[in-house]
């Protein structure tokens, strides 16, 4: 069996690594991403920045516990009907 020479195959192997290296070592698409994302949330904002409004404010699990227990324990209480509300006739 013949071997091929050695330097063409030394030589292409070290193209191959030196191109599979470099498309690795190109972090220039790491410094754009989620860009895009803020971007787009950025313009759709309609107050412009500084002037947001205030947090929401939301439950904790203390103010969950007493609505739950409150719904389970209250009885309904029917609301009435007025006229002219969901086109009920009186």
């Amino acid at each position: 069996m013949k071997l091929m020479n050695s330097k063409p195959r030394f030589v292409l192997s070290a193209i191959v690594v030196a191109v599979s290296l470099g498309g690795c070592a190109s972090p220039s698409s790491e410094w754009d991403f989620g860009n895009s994302v803020r971007t787009m949330v950025a313009s759709q904002k309609y107050v412009p920045p500084g002037q947001e409004p205030p947090a929401i404010p939301t439950m904790d699990g203390a103010r969950a516990t007493g609505a739950v227990e409150r719904n389970r324990t209250t009885p309904p209480s029917p609301q009435r009907i007025y006229d002219g509300m969901g086109g009920a006739e009186l």
